[in-house]
């Protein structure tokens, strides 16, 4: 614990009489956070927690980086906003920053305000360039709560959040559940389940496919063969690859963006959340030459390319590299798997993580896979909220405990929060939390 802020309490009222959110609050919710550095925060009640969210998968180099504070405070003296017709230092070196480290394919970066807005955006680029209407998107996809972004997202319930039916120029195909797949274990595994795949994409006009590489909802990593199979498919049909890196780029599975552990080279990549180093927002789309060519946004964010998140950017791509942060992220997701599994809990069924990108799947018995029930998983995450840990849940079927620290997190940490872990299933299943 820390000193109490003299104004909790106040805080904490005027919090919940003028703030919306788009929740409703578990107990202990909404944390009102009054500092945070590394990957811990500490709320205005002084109580500190380990932050296995990175500030909702923002802070890749942690909260409050210093050379990432330092790099924006000096950027405020300089230039803040122009006009998106024009440019600024920061944003320029970051656009060319972000295409030397990216995919081969992509040659142009265009700067918007978030990971919404950049898929959008996406979206426009495959259209413009293909003249077709179509997108593919997998089941359990997410890419956003906008309007546009929210036809390519799988889940039902964000889709009715738009309060009307979506149009249906977009469709859904397979993705790679391995851990529930229906064909089998992986040793037999063929990826029937893109079996159709093709016919699917013929019935339309299919203008891309958006995906992230490594789904973040469950943290469902496709094998080799998957995305060969679904690369090549597409490729045979012209159809573009919209890589989703809002989540899973910026070194957050041990790669500087997922695409690297497939070989993918998308015609066009989106990317965000932890893009600006946590200063502002920023989005990315980036594109290849021959796409980028006659693209009409129609205008720009007003926003976009904001000068002082460029410069928190460009700083915090220097921190992953410099400081072997990207390196950490591979060796601590393979600590925490190893960690997790030596658990030998019975409810823990499975336990995936590509870097810090994953979590941890509970189920209720382990030989049947049979889902946890959800107010045992809400129990077990409002004990660990209450125990000092901040986490989300995810997955397909809201079993997963997702688990995204900052890239700078140590093993220290990660067993800090597996020996809470232990304490909380024991307590759960006990009826005692």
């Amino acid at each position: 614990m820390t000193k109490p802020h003299p104004d909790a309490a106040q805080l904490e009222a005027d919090d919940a009489q003028y703030v919306m959110r788009p929740w409703t609050h578990p107990p202990g919710e909404p944390v009102i956070v009054a500092r945070a550095k590394g990957c811990t925060i500490w709320d205005v009640h002084g109580k500190e927690y380990l932050d296995l969210t990175a500030g909702y998968f923002v802070n890749n180099a942690g909260h409050c980086h210093p050379r990432i504070a330092e790099a924006a405070s000096r950027q405020l003296n300089e230039v803040l906003q122009v006009s998106g017709k024009h440019g600024t230092i920061p944003a320029i070196r970051l656009a060319k920053r972000l295409i030397e480290l990216a995919p081969k394919s992509l040659h142009k970066a265009f700067f918007s305000t978030g990971g919404s807005e950049a898929n959008e955006f996406a979206l426009k680029l495959a259209r413009q360039y293909t003249k077709k209407a179509d997108v593919a998107y997998l089941e359990n996809g997410y890419h956003g709560l906008s309007l546009g972004s929210l036809e390519v997202t799988a889940s039902e319930k964000y889709r009715e959040s738009a309060g009307k039916p979506l149009g249906k120029d977009n469709f859904a195909i397979p993705t790679a559940y391995c851990y529930r797949c229906k064909f089998g274990p992986a040793a037999t595994c063929t990826v029937q389940c893109l079996d159709g795949v093709e016919a699917k994409l013929d019935a339309h006009k299919t203008a891309a496919i958006i995906a992230e590489p490594i789904q973040a909802v469950g943290g469902l990593a496709p094998p080799q063969k998957w995305w060969d199979r679904l690369d090549r498919i597409r490729k045979e049909r012209g159809i573009l690859l919209i890589a989703d890196e809002i989540q899973t780029g910026l070194g957050r599975t041990g790669k500087m963006f997922a695409c690297e552990h497939y070989g993918l080279e998308p015609e066009i990549m989106t990317g965000g959340k932890g893009l600006s180093g946590g200063v502002g927002s920023l989005g990315l789309t980036s594109a290849s030459d021959e796409v980028a060519r006659n693209f009409f946004g129609g205008t720009t964010p007003t926003s976009g390319g904001n000068a002082v998140s460029a410069a928190g950017g460009l700083a915090m791509i220097e921190v992953l590299l410099e400081e072997k942060l990207i390196e950490n992220a591979a060796n601590m997701g393979r600590y925490f798997t190893e960690a997790a599994w030596a658990l030998k809990d019975p409810w823990i069924g499975d336990v995936r993580f590509t870097g810090l990108l994953g979590g941890i799947e509970l189920v209720s018995d382990r030989e049947s896979r049979a889902v946890l029930g959800k107010a045992e998983v809400s129990k077990v995450k409002d004990h660990l909220h209450a125990s000092g840990m901040l986490i989300t849940l995810s997955g397909m079927h809201g079993n997963v405990l997702r688990l995204q620290p900052p890239l700078s997190v140590t093993s220290a940490q990660l067993d800090t929060f597996l020996a809470q872990l232990r304490k909380t299933l024991d307590a759960v299943r006990a009826g005692k939390a």
